[in-house]
């Protein structure tokens, strides 16, 4: 997800949650007398046979979040204890920034579980989980499987139960001391993938692998100037650094980094945008758009001649990747050649993609618009809905 309005995407991942689903995959045999657990069950949530893909939207200053059902155009009003400033998803979890250092946790109660080769999509209940009070603002936000990480600008990171969200409380687990002035640690493969510096008052400089309680793994060290954006794609997680990008891997039991260098620096400064369950992720600055393939651990830049872009996605169909100039343009960009594809003027003030459709939030006109980038940047609908969307995430996809 990106959100241009605010210049900087703490976005997240939406892929893979590992709440209680043991029965997936399991072949031991139950004794007779016990009924066995259906395949893919959860507790206190409906599966259902597609993505129960929802924006969840806010006016900036509300105390209120709304969530807009995109296969029924029903809204649904969750009040707020904060008044919203800044969003940001993990696919299931709403993080609802109050600019106050609180930060408020909303379960959307739509969510996917990815297991690569079948995909499960429940729906439950929405709510609210609770508040967390901070000693200072908040700067990034990561939750993946267990663990949900909020780095703050004094340089902590604070680290909290994941699952325990799930269960409807808010559980603190450790609190990291970056040593930087930008501090960042992404949940993956069980571990943190944890940006470290020398000095609080300078970025940090490296990227190290952590457990849940801040210590070191040993599992790698890399090398990443300035981290400025992250994804968690199917094929690993990757980091844009100042210079080059990492890419983290899962092989076989450990965990391997490697540095892909940048044929253009410094990097862009904003965060990725990426479709969930795919292997690609693009981040853009006014002059081009980075694309980058994680299962490949591969890179291509494509200059925006005469543009200024503020913000990228990858539909990761390995030959596009769709842009938002600031004339108010939605583009579609050959990857190979850089040509455009296709032009729509659409104003928006933030754009996401699922497996199907991009949405773009207008504020102005209170609509959310649904396009069909695979179909020349088609509109498939406009929707209008109850207040401003000056904030807008996608979740559930």
């Amino acid at each position: 997800m990106i959100t241009s309005t605010t210049g900087r995407l703490l976005g997240v991942a939406a892929l893979g949650l590992t709440l209680a689903i043991s029965a997936c995959g399991s072949t031991g045999q139950q004794p007779q007398d016990v009924e066995e657990t259906p395949h893919g069950y959860v507790e206190g949530a409906e599966e259902l046979a597609e993505a129960q893909s929802t924006i969840a939207y806010a006016t900036r200053g509300a105390q209120r979040l709304r969530l807009l059902d995109l296969r029924t155009s029903a809204e649904n009003e969750i009040g707020l204890s904060v008044g919203a400033e800044q969003l940001t998803e993990d696919g299931r979890f709403v993080y609802v920034d109050g600019g106050d250092r609180t930060l408020e946790i909303v379960d959307a109660g739509v969510w996917t579980v990815d297991h690569v080769d079948h995909v499960h999509y429940y729906r439950a209940p929405s709510r609210s989980v609770g508040t967390l009070s901070l000693d200072a603002p908040v700067r990034t936000i990561a939750g993946f499987e267990a663990h949900t990480t909020v780095g703050t600008t004094d340089g902590k990171v604070t680290v909290l139960d994941r699952r325990e969200l799930e269960a409807g409380k808010v559980a603190k687990l450790a609190t990291i001391d970056s040593k930087s002035s930008a501090p960042l640690a992404v949940p993956y493969a069980e571990q943190l993938l944890v940006a470290l510096g020398d000095d609080p008052r300078r970025p940090a400089d490296r990227i190290v692998a952590m457990d849940a309680k801040g210590q070191p793994t040993g599992a790698f060290e890399v090398p990443c100037a300035a981290p400025r954006g992250w994804a968690v794609l199917r094929g690993g997680a990757v980091f844009a650094c100042a210079d080059s990008f990492v890419r983290v891997k899962l092989e076989g039991d450990k965990l391997a980094a490697k540095t892909l260098a940048s044929p253009r620096t410094p990097v862009a400064s904003d965060g990725f945008g990426y479709r969930p369950r795919s292997n690609e992720a693009a981040v853009a600055d006014q002059a081009g758009i980075w694309s980058v393939n994680a299962a490949k651990a591969t890179l291509r830049y494509v200059p925006a001649t005469g543009r200024e872009l503020v913000a990228a996605a990858s539909p990761a169909d390995g030959s596009t990747v769709l842009a938002l100039d600031a004339s108010e343009n939605l583009i579609s960009y050959d990857l190979e050649t850089g040509k455009i594809l296709a032009e729509k003027p659409l104003r928006a003030a933030s754009l996401t993609l699922d497996i199907d459709r991009a949405y773009l939030a207008d504020p102005k006109a209170q609509v959310i618009h649904e396009i069909d980038y695979r179909d020349g940047l088609r509109t498939a609908r406009a929707l209008q809905v109850t207040e401003r969307p000056d904030l807008a995430v996608e979740v559930g996809r």
